[in-house]
């Protein structure tokens, strides 16, 4: 639709000075013919010779009273809002592309939605990750405890080795005074062996001498008495063995027993040494986990921050989008609004009637007709019908409007 889009002042301005020309026109011609209020190619009233020197009384008069013809040339009929008859106001929408205005409407209204939406969409920021309060560190390596027991075990061990070789030649030879109980019990055995053997050779001497009897007695009872002495020299003499034996066992089991104690002291030192090189390697042990932990959090560290770092690549990028978005909705808004100011719409400049609408016109896929505006209804004539002719075809379809996405 080719139209010129006057405002409302210019446009009522216009068709007052209009009116004023048609009625010196008329003057100068009795058929009072109206001279053609709008071109062909633009919805406007047309401007009269410069003849306004009227007065603002006639021209408001001139403007209720005579009927004001427009030319409209619109690309379908079915822009023309209007039928005959119909009373118009001031400001009354005459002709209007209203499905493409009604579609960009919509879409305005789709891409306003659209911006409202991205800009309460909210993207969130990246969380900072906390930074790391680090392993403790390892207390220092401190084996003393272990130390201390290696050195107790090595003291006992040297006090056993002493002891053993301070007592092995004394345990390994006989007990002196055992030794010389037993040979005072031999040598008192032998005493009274000698005793006996002599008086049994002093009683076989007299009983070869054949001495009295009485004498012979007494000897006997003698040699009974020295051969008991000779019985206790001889019980005495294997007590003293038996005590010489006894002292020997006793000596063995002491000797094997500071062995004995020797080799304790030595397994105790080997236990005490053990324990210190178990010490020693879990210390290593916990040392080789907290480097291993240290290196778990470094590395844990790293793949958190290179994940902010994405995040916060992210978080630009998405907020580069939005306003991208943003932009381009805003440039599809600003067309929409740029279309809907180049959709024309012509308006009434002044109350009234239409009195007339001719019939369409088509030329090179324009169409158009005129009207007239009258300030009183059209009269009905004899044959019943109104004055004017109200002609409406159908609208090219290839000026459709396309339906709003």
């Amino acid at each position: 639709m080719s139209v010129f889009i006057f405002t409302r002042n210019n446009l009522i301005t216009y068709c007052c000075v209009g009116i004023v020309g048609l009625v010196l026109i008329a003057k100068n011609y009795p058929q009072n013919q109206a001279a053609n209020a709008t071109n062909n190619t633009a919805n406007h009233v047309e401007k009269p010779s410069n003849e306004d020197d009227d007065s603002d009384s006639a021209i408001s008069v001139l403007q209720q009273n005579r009927p004001l013809r427009m030319s409209i040339s619109v690309e379908s009929p079915s822009f023309l809002k209007v039928r005959v008859g119909q009373e118009i106001r001031q400001g009354d929408i005459i002709s209007d592309n209203s499905l493409e205005r009604t579609r960009l409407e919509k879409q305005k209204a789709s891409v306003k939605l659209q911006i409202e939406n991205l800009k309460s969409k909210t993207i969130p920021e990246p969380f900072k990750p906390k930074e790391s309060l680090g392993l403790k560190p390892l207390p220092p390596a401190i084996f003393s405890e272990e130390k201390a027991a290696i050195a107790q075990s090595k003291l006992r061990l040297n006090q056993a080795i002493a002891l053993l070789e301070a007592r092995t030649p004394l345990l390994q030879s006989d007990n002196p005074e055992r030794r010389a109980e037993a040979e005072r019990a031999e040598a008192g055995l032998q005493i009274a062996s000698q005793k006996v053997e002599e008086q049994e050779q002093l009683i076989q001497s007299m009983k070869d001498m054949k001495l009295q009897s009485e004498i012979l007695q007494h000897e006997e009872a003698k040699l009974k008495q020295l051969r008991s002495e000779m019985d206790q020299a001889i019980s005495a003499l294997d007590q003293a063995k038996a005590k010489l034996n006894a002292s020997a066992i006793n000596q063995q089991q002491e000797l094997q027993q500071l062995q004995i104690n020797v080799g304790l002291a030595k397994s105790d030192l080997e236990v005490a040494e053990s324990r210190l090189i178990a010490a020693q390697n879990r210390r290593q042990i916990t040392e080789y986990d907290a480097n291993l932990n240290e290196a778990r959090q470094q590395q844990q560290e790293n793949q958190t921050q290179q994940e902010y770092s994405r995040q916060q690549q992210q978080y630009a990028q998405a907020v580069r989008d939005r306003d991208y978005q943003l932009a381009q909705m805003a440039i599809s808004l600003t067309t929409i609004e740029d279309k809907l100011a180049q959709i024309p719409m012509l308006r009434s400049p002044r109350n009234g009637y239409i009195r007339r609408i001719k019939s369409w016109t088509g030329v090179n896929g324009k169409y158009t007709t005129t009207i007239t505006i009258s300030a009183a209804p059209a009269v009905s004539s004899k044959n019943g019908k109104g004055d004017s002719t109200n002609t409406t075809t159908s609208p090219n379809p290839s000026n459709k409007a396309k339906p709003q996405r």
